[in-house]
């Protein structure tokens, strides 16, 4: 069996042990050959390093996974060189925070996030997905966010282009559920990595750290639930679905307690110290650990 994890990484894993308790996990669902891309060549052979020494087999391979052509690229490459995937993780992702208000002018903002997180993944699938259904085998992962679930504010681009991999998501599984193909949806809270790393806030609050990402992964590939979601962000949704009044008033809240970092500000932020954050936003962001605010 084999998988494939796109833009894979140190921070993704989070090294040592964490990438013993991975190869470990995948060796228990019979992966034997890893497959790993990313736009970074150094990033992708540390990481490569770190699955070798840990018993793991791994190849490599750098795209672009935003440009549609680097995407078709790597499709023909691997189908070339292994006939095809088994277990497909979407994990690719740009995110923004920025308020609509602030977003007018920066319709690219849109366009830059569905074309990773949404067509980039799609391109894969649809490249993937016609070996998985000749063979009756296969496992899709997508990595979407908690945000989806929450309806963060500030996060109206990365939040949209990941709920339109969700919907795919539900759809195809509906289509290919007697054929052998498993779909799983991972609402993924917010981890400290490099990504969250211009929203000084972050700093401040808790997120998951990159090991308890990693687990969520592999249980992923055992146990091939439809969806994973923390017990938040599955409050959230029903919370929503029961009164979404009173939840619009509780996101309101939040938009107006945290504010825009400095790096949303563009030009005119530039320079600009951010505050701490006050004992109001860390005692809120404590309370709903892992969401993006």
């Amino acid at each position: 069996m084999r998988i494939v994890h796109f833009e894979a990484g140190r921070h993704l894993y989070g090294g040592g042990a964490q990438v013993r308790e991975l190869v470990d996990g995948l060796a228990q669902d019979g992966v034997d050959n890893v497959l790993i891309c990313a736009r970074g060549a150094d990033e992708l052979e540390a990481t490569c390093k770190e699955i070798v020494d840990a018993g793991g087999v791994c190849h490599t391979y750098v795209a672009d996974l935003a440009e549609q052509k680097s995407c078709d690229e790597l499709v023909q490459k691997v189908l070339a060189e292994h006939k095809g995937v088994d277990i497909l993780i979407n994990n690719a992702g740009r995110s923004i925070r920025r308020a609509i208000a602030s977003s007018y002018d920066r319709f690219h903002d849109f366009e830059r996030t569905m074309q990773l997180n949404y067509f980039g993944s799609l391109r894969l699938i649809m490249g993937f997905l016609p070996g998985m259904t000749v063979r009756h085998r296969g496992h899709i992962i997508n990595i979407s966010s908690v945000g989806v679930l929450t309806n963060a504010p500030r996060f109206s681009a990365y939040v949209s282009s990941k709920a339109a991999l969700d919907a795919f998501s539900r759809c195809a599984q509906a289509e290919f559920s007697d054929n052998g193909i498993n779909f799983t949806t991972i609402n993924m809270p917010l981890v400290k990595t490099p990504m969250i790393a211009p929203t000084k806030m972050y700093e401040s609050v808790p997120t998951l750290s990159p090991d308890e990402a990693a687990d969520m992964i592999v249980e992923a590939i055992i146990e091939r639930p439809v969806r994973m979601a923390t017990r938040l962000g599955t409050f959230a949704q029903i919370f929503y679905a029961l009164a979404p009044r009173a939840y619009e008033i509780l996101m309101n809240t939040a938009f107006r307690l945290f504010p825009d970092s400095a790096a949303a500000k563009g030009m005119k932020g530039r320079g600009e110290l951010e505050a701490q954050p006050t004992s109001e936003q860390v005692a809120f962001a404590s309370l709903m650990r892992g969401v993006h605010w």
